[in-house]
C-alpha cells in the first residue's frame, strides 16, 4: 500500500503551486503571444459597450507597422503605472499613434501620441466578468490586508481550538 506524502495534505502546498502554476502561465502565455503583459484585466467602462469593467483581454504583441485604426489596443503611458485600453483612431506622421476610449467623448491628453514602445500588445480575445478577481483583490483585500490577515489568524485560532477541543471530547455533544 503506497503512503501518500505529509505534504500533499497541506493547504499551504496547494496555494504555493496554484502561485507558481498561475506565473508559469502566465510566463508562458507572455512567451506565445511576444507581449510582455498577456492578460489584462479592464479597470474602467471606458470601453463600453464593446467590454466591460472586470472583463480580461488577452494580448498579443504586434510589430507597430501591422496595426491600424480600430485595433483595440494596451498601453501604459509614462505618467500612469495602470495600462490603458483603448481603440486606435489615428496613426499620426511620426509613427505614434492615437486612441480613444469608445465610451469617451473626446480624448485625454496623453492619448495623442503613443509610442510603439509604450504599447503592450493588440486584443485578441475577451473573457466577460474574470477580471473581477483581480479588481476585487486590489482594491478591497490589498488596502485592508491587515484586517483580512487578522480576520483569518481569529478564524484559524477559533478553528484550532475547537478542532483540539473536539478531539479531547470537551465539546462531544452525544457524551452529555
Amino acid at each position: 500500500m503506497k503512503v501518500k506524502p505529509k505534504y500533499l495534505d497541506s493547504s499551504v502546498f496547494y496555494i504555493i503551486l496554484g502561485v507558481v502554476l498561475a506565473i508559469g502561465i502566465n510566463w508562458g502565455l507572455a512567451f506565445a503571444l511576444n507581449t510582455d503583459m498577456p492578460v489584462v484585466a479592464v479597470e474602467s467602462n471606458s470601453m463600453l459597450p464593446t467590454f466591460s469593467r472586470g472583463d480580461i483581454l488577452v494580448l498579443q504583441g504586434v510589430p507597430s507597422q501591422n496595426l491600424v485604426i480600430g485595433d483595440i489596443i494596451v498601453f501604459s503611458p509614462g505618467s500612469q503605472q495602470t495600462p490603458v485600453v483603448h481603440r486606435i483612431i489615428a496613426e499620426n506622421p511620426d509613427g505614434t499613434f492615437q486612441t480613444k476610449g469608445d465610451n469617451n467623448s473626446g480624448q485625454l491628453p496623453f492619448e495623442k501620441s503613443i509610442a510603439a514602445a509604450d504599447i503592450h500588445g493588440k486584443t485578441i480575445l475577451i473573457i466577460p466578468y474574470l477580471g473581477w478577481l483581480k479588481i476585487g483583490m486590489m482594491e478591497y483585500v490589498v488596502p485592508n490586508l491587515l484586517w483580512v490577515v487578522l480576520g483569518c489568524g481569529i478564524i484559524a485560532l477559533i478553528y484550532m481550538g475547537v478542532k483540539l477541543n473536539w478531539k479531547s471530547g470537551f465539546l462531544r455533544l452525544s457524551e452529555r
